[in-house]
């Protein structure tokens, strides 16, 4: 699905024309928008055409460079079809697809004609490839999840019918989008999956044109979007909407968005695809690499990047001289802006981050995984680690688990360990005070749009928090765990106290203590027994073993496909087997030595 073909620098033309009608404004003397002409050989992406930014000098710490409306982005919330969303009861990512669809299918009538023409025609996702390229993936994280989009994709499409059919003239087929074409539909959920940000409590996740230009780097990005997230939820402005009492110049600048009039009401449906084990993210974008097959950066020099030192002194001055001015709705919607937080040398390429997240994430959402991820992590399956219980205690002890898992949803969601902090513990305390009863009247409750709990092995090689605290309490002796079984306040009580020592355990472990003194200093307070936490590192390091063998190995992957895309498919998949494989194999051999050291007498 596709508005016009046409050449890479007529594309950049036309768009950069509709960022100036649409006030989407950038540092034009810090950076430069430049066509890639040649895909790389390693990047998923397929778009020959594709866009990316270059600094034209060093780029500073907290310099803003992209400044985007709101009222640019397209929006489900804010979109033509935004009542009929409202009636039908839709929303998510599959209204978003919709909305990109039909926009698609104004042609040059659409108010977003000069944005949309710049984008490839899909992008290519691991659910779009062809069945050969996907068994490349087999036992990986990414094949599990999309065995589960294609049959979520094929319920959005059926929606999308019973739609199309109840609101014919409103859905025409024109343009080259065909709203009973499957294939059509593919394209916008690619596009959607990979292009598509979080803006605010009202818009969600959206369209950004500029932001999505940006390549990410996991460990490398120089920029990020900051936005005010807490707008009206009835227009999606940030201050000063009707539905608000009007705020005076002595209001705290902080409380602009503050709408307690304005009823709370979020999205109605869903995200038609989610990954295991993963956080909310900010979705964001993939495009080629800027640099060419030979790994050579392609720099258009047609403009000289050299900057005299007392000129990038000036740069936030100039630049503000030549911004056009923002109308009053504008300034109301709030604006999305890139600003930089990693500093950028000259001449090279400007990196976005679209969020910590791992390799499998990566590949998943955006069609591209990174060598070296900290937030890579390999999930496990709840049946595995069930069977691991059984065996080490009793299946009986295995089934309670089993309700206590089941119960305890909320207290269980995933987190990689690179993203612990002091908000764990706020957590912790929150859980705490909530009301026991309501507890367990939510937990007699069964609702199917809640998925279960994820536990996972995380890099650089340990079994995910959750995991090892419910292991602790799994393994504990009868009479203890009988408590912790027949009352959730007491599941709660212990739940943060375990976690906490498993974190220290672990920090510990990191920093290159030996066992003996990591499991010292992670039981100062002596809250488990040296026994239990052997036990722990066996069936972690036994899941872990167990869990690379459904892995598997490399053998499908001999022969390197000689055409470009499957050869970059090829490599995606090959360096996710390779990033999986690794977070296993550290955990086994870190948790082997662990177990040995612990349960010897």
């Amino acid at each position: 699905m596709a508005i016009v073909a046409q050449s890479g620098e007529e594309t950049l033309r036309v768009l950069l024309e509709w960022f100036e009608k649409n006030k989407v404004t950038y540092n034009q003397e810090a950076i430069k928008v430049v066509t890639q002409q040649q895909t790389q050989g390693g990047s998923n992406i397929v778009s020959p055409n594709g866009i990316g930014i270059i600094a034209k000098r060093a780029l500073i710490d907290e310099e803003p460079l992209v400044l985007i409306p709101k009222s640019a982005v397209i929006s489900s919330a804010s979109s033509a079809l935004a009542n009929i969303f409202e009636d039908e009861g839709l929303g998510g990512s599959l209204a978003l697809c919709i909305t990109v669809m039909y926009e698609m299918a104004q042609g040059d009538e659409s108010p977003w004609y000069g944005y949309l023409q710049s984008l490839p025609r899909r992008a290519d996702i691991p659910l779009l490839w062809d069945t050969v390229s996907q068994k490349w993936l087999a036992g990986t994280d990414v094949s599990k999840w999309v065995e589960r989009d294609e049959k979520n994709v094929r319920d959005d499409f059926g929606v999308l019918q019973t739609l199309v059919a109840d609101y014919p003239l409103v859905f025409v087929s024109q343009n080259g989008v065909r709203w009973d074409d499957f294939e059509c539909f593919m394209d916008a959920t690619s596009l959607v999956s990979s292009r598509a940000f979080m803006v605010d409590e009202f818009r969600g996740n959206s369209m950004v044109p500029f932001a999505d230009i940006f390549n990410h780097q996991t460990s490398a990005a120089n920029v990020h979007i900051e936005s005010e997230e807490a707008v009206c939820l009835l227009c999606g402005n940030e201050f000063g909407c009707e539905h608000t009492e009007p705020l005076d110049d002595s209001d705290d600048e902080s409380e602009h968005g503050d709408h307690e009039d304005c009823e709370s009401h979020g999205e109605s449906g869903s995200d038609e695809w989610s990954d295991e084990g993963s956080d909310d993210e900010s979705d964001g974008e993939e495009i080629p690499i800027l640099i060419d097959h030979n790994g050579i950066p392609v720099i258009d020099t047609s403009d000289d990047m050299d900057v005299d030192e007392d000129e990038k002194d000036k740069a936030s001055d100039e630049n503000e001289d030549d911004t056009p001015k923002m109308d009053d709705d504008d300034m109301l919607s709030g604006t999305l802006d890139m600003v930089v937080y990693q500093p950028c040398s000259a001449g090279s390429e400007v990196f976005n981050t679209y969020g910590d997240h791992g390799s499998a994430y990566l590949l998943h959402r955006y069609g591209f995984c990174d060598a070296d991820n900290d937030f890579d992590s390999v999930t496990l399956d709840t049946s595995d680690i069930m069977h691991a219980i059984s065996v080490a205690v009793s299946e009986k002890r295995a089934a309670d688990v089993a309700v206590i898992i089941a119960r305890s949803k909320r207290m269980l969601e995933p987190r990689h360990r690179a993203h612990q902090s002091e908000e764990d513990e706020e957590d912790d305390q929150d859980d705490e005070e909530e009301d026991e009863s309501d507890e367990e009247d939510e937990s007699d409750e069964e609702d199917e749009d809640t998925p279960p709990p994820v536990f996972s092995i995380d890099a650089p090689g340990h079994p995910d928090l959750n995991l090892t605290t419910m292991l602790v309490l799994s393994l504990a002796e009868e009479s203890v765990f009988d408590q912790v079984f027949e009352s959730s306040s007491t599941f709660r009580h212990f739940f943060p106290i375990i976690r906490q020592f498993w974190k220290l355990f672990q920090a510990k472990l990191d920093s290159g203590a030996s066992v003996s003194a990591a499991f010292r200093a992670a039981n100062s307070n002596t809250v488990v027994k040296k026994h239990t936490i052997g036990m722990v590192c066996r069936v972690a390091h036994q899941l872990a073993e167990a869990r690379l063998a459904q892995l598997g190995d490399n053998s499908m992957l001999k022969n390197k496909p000689a055409d470009p895309i499957l050869r970059a498919r090829w490599e995606s998949a090959k360096q996710l087997r390779t990033n999986e494989a690794s977070v296993l194999q550290m955990c086994i051999k870190r948790y082997k030595k662990a177990a040995t050291k612990l349960l010897s007498p």
